[in-house]
């Protein structure tokens, strides 16, 4: 039997006494960020008054529920079961999944009839050159009435040719728009003629305390004072010798959180990450959800670009460091002297209680609708 983390998830649905409603986020594997934004929107729909559930997709039957005992040994023995078992605890504890899983083009009528709405949101939901992202992310199944999204990040500046004709359709199948990026409001109106909002990641719609609920130390520990390193891959030489020399001045220890399998703190799940990141004396991070929740617990922190990419990603950084007017918070403009000097969150707050206003007053227009 398959795990949570080994499907696609992308609907969640929501029950509004004794209508069902179903929001549209997508998760895939075991990423903090994307899976904390699960999260905080289930959670914000939720203050709405609406119960909300996360389908789980999968491409067919075959490939989730009848692989073989031998295959499903494999694929644990690739992927590292101790971090898939901290991610699995983080759903049982704080997501709730719908009793049946979506398979494509299979049962997804039942879906479109189960449930008043679906909202797509957000973590690249809607980046065409993700292969395992398709259709089921704009919630094509349902009637054009019951299709929302909320801050659906794009997560790049143009679609690719060969990608426009689907996404321009799958655009228009939807009632109401909200992205998350600058770029994608020009995507969206241009290519699709469309009307669209923009909205902050759902993370941001809960506050620093609603985290501290969730958080759990890691079981590996942590040091007393540390600087933290979010590196979504490898961390260039040049980076690390500028991380290093900041770490001496500050005097700090030097704490690696990764993606990657083999390295100390892989082996966390989304609970452990929030721990990490609140109670790091400093951060230096090239994720976009390792910057939004060094503001929203209102750290010091250096934010690198990312340099092993294929396609551009940078819109998202770009979006909320303009949005949050902490430009100057880019390692490349920084030497080691600027990046100590200390952030002052009195702006950064006020922004963020107008944008979750923004937010809330369109999460509540929408619910109205289904």
């Amino acid at each position: 039997m398959r795990t949570l983390g080994d499907y696609k998830e992308g609907l969640l649905l929501f029950q509004n006494q004794e209508y069902k409603n179903a929001v549209s986020c997508f998760v895939n594997g075991l990423n903090f960020g994307n899976r904390l934004q699960n999260y905080a929107l289930q959670e914000a729909i939720k203050s709405c008054g609406v119960e909300v559930e996360t389908i789980q997709s999968a491409k067919s039957v075959k490939c989730s529920v009848l692989l073989s005992a031998a295959r499903r040994k494999a694929k644990l023995l690739l992927k590292n079961e101790k971090r898939r078992q901290c991610f699995k605890q983080f759903d049982k504890s704080y997501v709730k999944y719908a009793d049946k899983v979506r398979y494509e083009n299979i049962n997804e009528s039942e879906f479109a009839d189960r449930y008043d709405a679906f909202v797509a949101g957000s973590d690249q939901v809607w980046n065409p050159n993700f292969h395992f992202n398709s259709d089921f992310e704009f919630a094509t199944f349902a009637d054009k009435c019951k299709r929302f999204s909320y801050a659906a990040s794009i997560g790049v500046s143009e679609i690719k040719p060969e990608h426009q004709k689907d996404f321009i359709k799958n655009i228009q199948g939807m009632r109401a728009i909200s992205v998350r990026e600058s770029d994608s409001i020009e995507l969206v109106e241009k290519l699709c003629k469309r009307q669209a909002q923009i909205h902050v990641d759902p993370t941001m719609l809960l506050s620093r305390e609603d985290y501290y609920k969730i958080e759990q130390m890691p079981p590996q520990g942590l040091p007393q004072k540390y600087l933290l390193v979010y590196f979504l891959g490898n961390v260039p030489v040049k980076y690390r010798e500028k991380i290093n020399i900041l770490a001496d001045k500050l005097g700090l220890e030097v704490v690696e959180l990764s993606e990657l399998k083999g390295t100390k703190y892989y082996d966390i799940g989304p609970q452990h990450f929030l721990y990490a990141i609140n109670h790091a004396d400093y951060i230096c991070t090239d994720s976009f959800h390792g910057t939004v929740f060094s503001i929203l617990f209102q750290k010091q922190f250096s934010i690198f670009i990312r340099t092993d990419n294929d396609v551009p990603m940078n819109s998202r950084i770009e979006t909320l460091v303009d949005k949050f007017e902490v430009r100057d918070r880019l390692a490349a403009q920084m030497d080691v002297d600027s990046a100590m000097k200390p952030i002052d969150y009195k702006k950064i707050e006020e922004i963020l209680v107008s944008e979750r206003k923004k937010s809330q007053e369109y999460l509540h227009e929408i619910s109205k609708m289904w």
